[in-house]
């Protein structure tokens, strides 16, 4: 028996070793994004420096035989018995729901901000949906649920909130409506539904928004920019009852994306998800398909991945700006166009609009909407040359304040750094 189990553990360690050589199965690519290490080039300099030990090493195991499938069974050991995952940017939680740590510390308060903060970020919203009004263009601000918010029952016990902790979606939410900005706000909505919908509107397996969640969605959105507008979009007709899922290899769009990345050797069975069956007819002669501009985060993909309302219910020229980054196409696919949004006319492309519609979930409010509401302000309202001298002056007052710790984290970007921060300071004393 000894020699038996001796024989089993040689042959156990050979495997690697034979399977680099010799195809022994086809393996399953892993999901997610990883490179291969190159072959570093052999030089007595690299070896006694110590830097050609640790490249050979990468190389070696990036190319280690059965290297995928053996990575499969660690992570389902590590799922099955601890209920663990291997990747540091999923939470497992209660039923084997799959969470991402970013939104549940956001629904959890961990990323506050200032409340001065928050009014000034929301008076600058305000004042942009007033400076595209007087040109002619709907501005609406969109606040998707983020999955933590909507069923915090499946949260582990450590990752809940404090009792009666703050929020930036509370602080947000209740200062968008006191300043009147055109708000969409989801959470309410997405907290009925649950209550009320007979299929998940969130994937046990998928971050975003399940495609039932999604179009209920775009519906919303749909009906509110049309009471914004004043348009009547093309009608979408329902035919029939929802197609049911349960195999993950059926699901669409982004409904496992936190699945994938798992990398477990057996697919899990999701919770049955519906696919709603819809109909877009073309425009009647009463009806409109209106130019419009998305930015947001990847919750906007939704709106176009399982059904094509952006594709059909606005016109050709309609185009998302993924985090008022990439200019992209309304698609069943991403579909980037290889254009940056600054290397756009930003005049051009608000004012040839009908709608701008800016979508965002709770966790990316940190984020001063990517940039956006202070880009269309300062177009209408630019910086004077006394006030980029005041910046300036600033700047060099705040190097000079700096701590140590500030100077010597990134010493290149230093200068920069104390830039972008005095202009941040600047932009919220200046006076209207």
């Amino acid at each position: 028996m000894k020699h038996f189990f001796l024989g089993l553990l040689l042959i156990i360690l050979l495997l690697p070793a034979v399977g680099a050589r010799v195809k022994l199965l086809t393996e399953r690519p892993l999901a997610g994004a990883f490179t291969l290490a190159p072959r570093p080039d052999f030089s007595w300099e690299s070896l006694l420096a110590g830097d050609y030990q640790p490249a050979l090493e990468a190389y070696v195991e990036g190319r280690v035989g059965l290297r995928n499938t053996l990575i499969r069974v660690r992570n389902q050991l590590a799922f099955s018995l601890f209920r663990v995952a291997r990747s540091s940017d999923i939470v497992v939680g209660r039923h084997e729901v799959l969470f991402q740590p970013g939104p549940i510390n956001s629904y959890r308060g961990l990323d506050l901000l200032d409340s001065s903060e928050v009014r000034f970020q929301v008076h600058r919203l305000r004042q942009v949906q007033d400076l595209l009004a007087q040109r002619g263009v709907v501005f609406l601000y969109a606040l998707a649920p983020s999955k933590a918010r909507h069923q915090p029952e499946d949260l582990p016990d450590y990752w809940q909130p404090a009792p009666g902790a703050r929020t930036n979606y509370d602080l947000f939410a209740r200062q968008l409506r006191a300043d009147s900005v055109h708000l969409l706000d989801y959470v309410p909505l997405f907290r009925r539904w649950k209550a009320t919908k007979h299929y998940p509107l969130f994937p046990r397996t998928g971050t975003h928004w399940s495609g039932y969640g999604a179009s209920l969605a775009a519906d919303t959105l749909l009906n509110r920019l049309a009471q914004l507008g004043r348009v009547r979009f093309p009608t979408i007709r329902e035919l029939g009852p929802p197609r049911i899922v349960r195999a993950t290899d059926s699901l669409r769009g982004n409904d496992n994306d936190l699945g994938w990345p798992l990398n477990l050797f057996w697919e899990r069975e999701t919770n049955p998800l519906a696919y709603r069956r819809l109909r877009f007819d073309p425009p009647a002669p009463d009806q409109a398909r209106p130019s419009a501009l998305l930015v947001g985060d990847s919750f906007t993909w939704g709106l176009m991945l399982f059904a094509p309302y952006i594709q059909r219910q606005f016109s050709d020229d309609t185009r998302f700006w993924y985090y008022n980054t990439s200019v992209c196409l309304p698609d069943i696919v991403y579909h980037k166009t290889g254009e940056q949004v600054a290397s756009l006319n930003l005049r051009q492309q608000l004012e040839s609009r009908r709608m701008v519609v800016l979508l965002l979930t709770e966790n990316n409010l940190t984020e001063n909407s990517f940039g956006f509401a202070d880009q269309v302000y300062y177009l209408y309202h630019p910086f004077t040359q006394a006030d980029w001298n005041a910046v300036g002056a600033l700047a060099k007052k705040l190097e000079s304040q700096a701590t140590w710790e500030e100077a010597s984290a990134n010493p290149e970007q230093f200068s920069a750094r104390m830039y972008a921060k005095a202009q941040r300071q600047y932009e919220r004393s200046r006076p209207e």
